[in-house]
């Protein structure tokens, strides 16, 4: 249904404008010209002044011309990458889209998804196919935190139900559940003295930092439960004993109890590695976002299994032990759902998508916006 040779021009040239997170304006500016040039209601929020990007989220709304008496849905994808070390060259081997650029990404997390989008309105438009209204939501700075979907306010977003398009592999894959997770940041305080001459009088930091992270629990705890130490600062030289030391830790599980636990555990460890050598300790504990469980007879999974065997596809039900829009979206009352969108290798410079998947994709879509909803 959708047309090959402009869905693929047009990735391409999604993938060649560089947009790590907080830098999103080239790609936000190019988008809003093609939705505008479809003559959609488009409108960029107030988001990027929050939290220090150079541009918004985009919201944009398609009216139906050819009314099926659905309910409204959203679409929504971001617009962000992780850094890009190097200029992104899309080339095209055996049915594979990479990056040339071998030292970098190649970009396609998630603007396979923009591109799929942006190809579906317009076949929905130019054939005239049966929709309810379609809202496009397009988010910033998803990949630090999911602070474009954190920062959207969404009360003109009339859809009730919504899709996001950021899940790794083959079409088929339809994602209803996901973690709740916590953030933890530790702050050690030793007694700086000379290391040489009177180690005696010090107090470690990372001494205090080590003793903590060793009585933790760390990697996978269960099926359904992770945790891991991301990242340690202290010191400032060898013969200096360390007076500071911050720990960045996360937590994530698919039942709140557990995460509940494991925290808990985790702050335990720390006040031993503190106590241990008589250093203090300052942590905060954030929730960066909650977990979801969609049900198999809620409509956007329904309409998810109904589009796929309508493109003879297989479609399949797991959990994931990733964050993404989608968490925030449920958050705020919206039911929805991640899916698959053909991606592979993300975040790293052997990123590739496969050119078939990528119109698997944008052919989903439209079967998911003429879905009716009553």
């Amino acid at each position: 249904m959708v047309n090959k040779e402009r869905l693929l021009k047009n990735f391409i040239e999604l993938l060649k404008i560089k947009s790590p997170s907080k830098n999103e304006r080239e790609i936000v500016d190019y988008v809003c010209h093609e939705l505008e040039g479809l003559k959609l209601e488009v409108r960029i929020d107030n988001c990027g002044k929050k939290i220090g990007s150079n541009t918004g989220n985009i919201i944009a709304l398609y009216r139906a011309n050819n009314p099926s008496g659905g309910k409204p849905i959203f679409l929504t994808a971001h617009l962000d990458t992780v850094s890009v070390n190097g200029d992104i060259i899309p080339v095209i081997k055996k049915g594979i889209i990479s990056n040339k650029n071998k030292d970098s990404i190649l970009g396609g997390d998630d603007k396979i998804a923009v591109a799929a989008i942006i190809e579906a309105i317009k076949v929905i438009k130019e054939k005239k196919l049966a929709t309810g209204d379609i809202y496009i939501l397009l988010t910033i700075s998803e990949e630090i935190g999911l602070l474009g979907s954190k920062y959207m306010n969404i009360k003109s977003i009339k859809a009730k139900y919504g899709y996001a398009f950021d899940g790794y592999g083959d079409i088929g894959t339809i994602i209803n559940k996901a973690p709740y997770q916590n953030s933890i940041y530790a702050h050690f305080r030793g007694k700086s003295a000379h290391a040489g001459i009177e180690p005696e009088k010090g107090i470690n930091a990372i001494q205090a930092a080590s003793i903590a992270i060793c009585g933790m629990k760390l990697g996978r705890i269960d099926k359904e439960t992770t945790c891991n130490v991301g990242k340690i600062e202290g010191g400032t030289a060898t013969n200096i004993i360390p007076e500071n030391t911050k720990v960045e830790i996360e937590a994530r599980s698919l039942e709140l109890s557990k995460l509940d636990n494991i925290t808990a555990d985790m702050v335990a460890s720390l006040k031993k590695g503190a106590k241990k050598i008589n250093a203090g300790l300052d942590y905060k504990i954030i929730r960066e976002y909650d977990g979801f469980e969609i049900s198999g007879d809620e409509v956007p999974v329904r309409a998810a299994r109904y589009a796929l065997k309508r493109l003879n596809l297989k479609s399949k039900v797991i959990s994931t032990g990733g964050g993404s829009d989608i968490n925030i979206f449920n958050s705020k009352g919206k039911v929805s759902i991640n899916l698959s969108s053909g991606m592979e290798n993300i975040h790293t410079s052997n990123e590739f998508v496969k050119v078939d998947q990528l119109i698997k994709l944008s052919n989903l879509i439209i079967e998911l916006c003429m879905f009716i909803i009553k």
